[in-house]
């Protein structure tokens, strides 16, 4: 199976082609859960910068122009590549013309996983794809992944594997632009400004850059930032934070950073001048300068990860399965359904008779993946023992209930992940309570938080829906 991965940044845009080996490792008889037991990097491209019209706007020709290159680079034609997955991500996602931009690349981006990042799914991605994910597995500990790119800093913590909580701060590398040849300053970011204004730092557009001035700044960035890692947020850091402070990050044993910022973190150059700083027409450079000398930094267990400015998707890997009328609940009308991210609340099945409970957690899996920002539906996995209770019952319905309010739902369905036989049971009983709700509840799948699905019209004189499971993959 071949697969793309192409990940428009706020900075910088990324193309990737895999190849891709799928096998089922279900026993005979049980829920089809396939696996990736292989993946080649067949072809990477140059890092190239993302074109803008405007700050806020995508030059999507451009944009199709440079992805189009690569197919060509790599040898494929799109009708070849199977898979894949779009990420849009940084201050890119708040592009006037985000929607356009994506329907611009469709023709090459077919039935690809397509996600709008907001602050905690990009610090997801980013954590998986530098490999911190995988390293707090092997290791069994707890790390926090911080992707300092142009326009923000996002910072997730795995604990053995498992997303815990993420947070994001609109500090980066392109908060202020500098011309390399004049050392002008030509574009100061709205952060920036709120940065500049709260130190009194005389930094104009159109004036010459100081770098002594220029320091003073990325300093502020620098001590920002390490409040993020450390999950607080003082006055300032409180007006630039883009989510809530970062959870349990105290516990964190290792700090891996990536993103573009990184790179000169770990590889640091010097910087003895204002075109030095402006290599890239930012202060990228002198931002990582200013993080390597910093005392909080310098506290932190700070090592480099697998991936650093390449920490993104190589692609996605796609099964589909169909299910029988016997293991759906559904309001047909409402199908089909595409691009749902796959949410997992992770609960404790010993206090599956506490609705406050379960209601909260499941708004703490929401927010982990910007529900609550509209940017795309939802699938809510729904953990349950193979034998349940009818008081537990109720109180899963009830928390279910609770959970599944408009500013939740955004005008979407409610889509209900079941791995036991409950789905129709769940479904009836919440319909029984909420009747006006959209929703559907399947059951004999196994999916985890990170896929994505689709979920097709009903076939068959409706008795069969068919499913289609999309995993975004990561370098090893």
């Amino acid at each position: 199976m071949y697969s793309v991965g192409i990940d428009v940044g706020t900075t910088t845009t990324q193309v990737v082609f895999s190849q891709l080996e799928l096998r089922d490792t279900a026993r005979t008889g049980g829920i089809p859960r396939v696996r990736v037991t292989g993946r080649t990097l067949l072809y990477q491209g140059d890092i190239t910068m993302t074109p803008l019209l405007a700050a806020d706007r995508i030059d999507a020709e451009a944009l199709v122009a440079i992805v189009g290159r690569h197919y060509q680079r790599a040898g494929f034609a799109p009708d070849q590549i199977e898979t894949g997955a779009v990420i849009i991500t940084g201050e890119i996602a708040h592009a006037r013309n985000a929607a356009s931009m994506l329907d611009a690349l469709s023709e090459l981006a077919g039935d690809f996983v397509v996600t709008v990042a907001g602050p905690n799914v990009e610090a997801q991605i980013a954590g998986r794809g530098s490999g911190a994910a995988a390293y707090s597995a092997d290791h069994y500990t707890q790390v926090t992944s911080v992707d300092i790119g142009g326009g923000t800093a996002n910072a997730a913590v795995f604990r053995a594997g498992k997303h815990i909580s993420s947070s994001g701060l609109a500090v980066g590398g392109r908060q202020i632009q500098v011309e390399a040849t004049s050392g002008r300053v030509v574009g100061i970011a709205p952060a920036g400004r709120r940065i500049i204004e709260a130190l009194g730092l005389p930094i104009r557009e159109g004036a010459p850059a100081n770098l002594e001035v220029l320091r003073r700044f990325c300093n502020c960035m620098a001590d920002l930032t390490a409040d993020l890692v450390a999950g607080r947020a003082g006055r300032l850091g409180a007006q630039l934070q883009l989510t809530p402070p970062l959870a349990e990050a105290d516990q964190s044993r290792v700090i891996f950073l990536c993103g573009g910022v990184a790179t000169y973190y770990y590889e640091p150059i010097a910087i003895n001048s204002v075109a030095d700083v402006a290599v890239h027409g930012d202060i990228g450079p002198l931002f990582a300068q200013q993080l390597r000398t910093h005392r909080g930094f310098q506290s932190f267990n700070v090592a480099r990860p697998a991936e650093t400015v390449r920490a993104t998707v190589l692609g996605a890997a796609s099964q589909t399965v169909t299910l029988s009328g016997s293991t759906i609940w559904a309001d047909r009308s409402i199908l089909p359904l595409r691009n749902l991210a796959v949410i997992d609340p992770q609960v404790d099945l010993l206090r599956l008779d506490q609705p406050d409970y379960l209601a909260q957690r499941f708004r703490e899996a929401a927010a982990r993946w910007d529900i609550s920002e509209g940017r795309h539906g939802f699938a809510l996995v729904v953990e349950l023992p193979r034998r349940l209770t009818y008081p537990s019952l109720q109180s899963v319905v009830e928390a279910l209930d609770r959970f599944a309010t408009p500013q939740v739902l955004d005008g979407k369905p409610l889509v209900l992940i079941l791995e036991h036989d409950y789905a129709q049971v769940i479904g009836q009983t919440l319909s029984g309570r909420r009747p006006d709700l959209p929703l559907i509840s399947i059951d004999q799948v196994g999916l985890g938080e990170g896929d994505f699905i689709d979920l097709g019209a009903p076939i068959l004189k409706d008795r069969v829906v068919p499913l289609s499971i999309k995993t975004l993959i990561f370098y090893e």
